[in-house]
């Protein structure tokens, strides 16, 4: 089961960018790739996560998104001293509209999930969870090579909450930028760093 979502979410991040049409709304680029390390500090477990995500400008205003998380949970309660794995799928699609002509642009996603934790060296077997990721902002484009995006995130299931999420993103190059972003809950706290390609 877990192979099948895995090929599915992969074969999205390898086919869309063959597919989307560049009729995208001018301005901020919704076709990149995110690729980096998030840590989530929770109560009491604690997540060290490899993460890929992609978003595909496939219509004026709507883009798909694809996603992929890879890592451990540390001091997982059924198990503490034996980290279990963790993988998460995401698939959905964000909206977006431009507000001010390549400076700002408001936003809504839609995202489903799957997760699983398991490890059988620790007595942890096939602890499942689904649900959806919901969230609505703004991209502003603070610089010429400064990105500054803030947005308000919930998500249902069993780390369910609601985020504050502030997200930099810095141009090295025309493709290749530096991405930073935190999301804060009141008993949870993500910190991501990674690159993001603009395709």
């Amino acid at each position: 089961m877990i192979s099948r979502k895995a090929l599915g979410v992969v074969s999205i991040i390898a086919v869309a960018p063959l597919v989307s049409p560049l009729v995208a709304a001018r301005g901020f680029s919704y076709s990149f790739v995110d690729a980096g390390y998030q840590y989530t500090s929770g109560d009491p477990e604690n997540f060290k996560l490899g993460t890929l995500s992609a978003s595909f400008a496939t219509f004026d205003y709507v883009a798909l998104r694809a996603g992929f998380q890879r890592g451990k949970v540390e001091s997982y309660p059924p198990s503490p001293g034996n980290d279990p794995d963790f993988t998460e799928f995401q698939a959905g699609a964000r909206g977006h509209y431009t507000l001010m002509k390549k400076k700002l642009d408001a936003f809504a996603t839609g995202t489903w999930f799957y997760n699983s934790i398991n490890n059988s060296s620790s007595g942890v077997s096939s602890i499942s969870d689904a649900g959806g990721i919901f969230d609505a902002g703004v991209r502003f484009q603070a610089t010429k090579k400064w990105e500054l995006d803030a947005s308000v995130e919930y998500r249902t299931g069993d780390y369910d909450g609601t985020f504050g999420v502030i997200e930099s993103i810095y141009k090295l190059t025309k493709k290749l930028s530096i991405s930073l972003n935190t999301r804060q809950s009141n008993d949870i706290q993500k910190y991501f760093g990674g690159v993001r390609l603009d395709f």
